[in-house]
């Protein structure tokens, strides 16, 4: 009796290249638009702050979800793809730091959360306010941070190593423009120590920009390691 052969694929063969090109390339879509919605949070906190508009600060509260739903989907999707396609080489150094990027990004909407948290802390505009005695300082690091973290998001996208080095460039710039705006913060306080608990919090809300941008840096880094280039051509040996 003739026995019908049936085609049964073998999960242990390795997967094509074309299937394990549309996973990495998945993935990247994916963390692509969790940068576009933590730059969008990034803004609208500061904006927030600075105008104190308290909807402006619920909003981005309740979009903090998504941006943690965002994280934890890229990660189950890039175990997923290296549990069923064990990609190699090159396919596996795109998904490690794909996923590392993602957990830049989730840090960096983190402190776009804290920011408005602050931003609902605060009563309305008064002139003795340390948030308004920093306000070009504030909205300068803001820029400065939003920028490298675009730049940085930007880089993954079109897979530009010049775009990346150009983030970890400007790191240094948004150091010292944080290190100035803590010393007038510092000079605020040190002349009307009614404002202490505001002056604290508009601290951290400076060093929360300062660490959106380290995130954008780390995110510009992770670029870089998935080029081959783990570090800019100037430090390099």
């Amino acid at each position: 009796m003739d026995a019908a052969v049936m085609q049964v694929s073998d999960p242990t063969e390795p997967h094509t290249s074309s299937t394990v090109d549309q996973s990495v390339a998945g993935l990247r879509l994916h963390a692509l638009e969790m940068g576009a919605l933590v730059i969008e949070q990034v803004a609208a906190a500061v904006k927030s702050l600075v105008e104190r508009d308290a909807v402006l600060a619920q909003a981005v509260l309740a979009r903090e979800s998504r941006v943690d739903a965002y994280e934890k989907q890229l990660d189950r999707d890039s175990l997923t793809f290296i549990a069923l396609q064990q990609p190699v080489a090159n396919d596996l150094r795109l998904a490690r730091a794909i996923v590392r990027i993602g957990r830049e990004l989730e840090r960096a909407g983190d402190e776009a959360k804290k920011i408005a948290r602050f931003a609902l802390s605060l009563d309305q505009a008064n002139d003795g306010d340390p948030v308004l005695a920093v306000g070009r300082q504030l909205r300068h690091m803001a820029a400065l941070s939003g920028s490298m973290l675009r730049n940085a998001v930007r880089a993954a996208d079109e897979m530009n190593p010049g775009l990346a080095r150009n983030v970890l460039e400007r790191d240094a710039e948004l150091d010292a423009e944080f290190a100035a705006a803590l010393r007038l913060v510092m000079t605020y306080v040190l002349q009307d120590h009614r404002f202490l608990r505001p002056t604290i919090d508009t601290i951290f809300a400076l060093k929360g920009l300062e660490r959106i941008g380290d995130h954008a840096t780390n995110v510009a880094e992770q670029v870089l390691y998935m080029l081959g280039q783990d570090r800019p051509q100037a430090d390099a040996a």
